[in-house]
């Protein structure tokens, strides 16, 4: 089950549920959320083609950022900032860009159709670059410490929110464990950006 470790030190479990065709076989997923094993929230918008491809551009993004590093393609600051400090910096945000809005969601999903579960939750995750001053120490100059981040928030059927703060590297194993967890209750998506089911079309 795909799982994160939120800042309030609990721990947000994100499990699949199927959705069925008429002859009983999964062509779609909706998403139970639980805090530590304990019933959460249920986002009912049929999310995991979009997942499965947001998984995949993830994966694509994280090989190509070493490359778009190189040419310069991404932001300035994160530039000077590895450059002047001699250290690397994760760049698949700016990989990723290209497919973000203007606000950096790069997924919400929240129950809101009418044949959706019957409770009611949310899950979003935001693209950032979180920025802390150091100063520096005998009259060095001080610099920003910029680090990129995905920030993950969720909220539950009785209005309680929780929040977990990943690394490229941990969204991308949560979202290709959530991509498996797909296949073994039955949604299969096929592999790239363009993933689309190979179960069943509805019937």
């Amino acid at each position: 089950m795909a799982d994160v470790r939120c800042v309030d030190g609990s721990v947000l479990q994100v499990q699949p549920a199927p959705v069925v065709d008429r002859d009983g076989v999964a062509y779609e997923v909706t998403l139970r959320l639980l805090r530590d094993g304990e019933p959460f929230g249920e986002v009912g918008e049929r999310c995991g083609y979009f997942l499965a491809s947001t998984a995949a551009r993830l994966r694509a993004a994280r090989s190509l950022s070493a490359q778009a590093f190189a040419q310069g393609s991404i932001e300035v600051g994160l530039r000077a900032w590895a450059r002047d400090e001699g250290r690397e910096v994760d760049t698949t945000w700016a990989a990723l860009q290209r497919y973000l809005p203007r606000d950096r969601e790069l997924f919400a999903f929240r129950s809101r159709d009418p044949d959706d579960l019957t409770a009611v939750g949310e899950l979003q995750v935001l693209l950032e670059v979180h920025k802390r001053w150091v100063a520096g120490r005998d009259g060095a100059v001080g610099r920003w410490d910029l680090r990129p981040v995905a920030d993950l928030r969720a909220w539950g059927s009785a209005g309680l929110g929780v929040r977990a703060v990943l690394t490229s590297d941990e969204l991308a194993g949560f979202l290709d464990t959530l991509v498996a967890d797909f296949a073994a209750v039955g949604a299969l998506y096929g592999p790239g950006e363009d993933a689309s089911p190979l179960s069943r079309p509805v019937g």
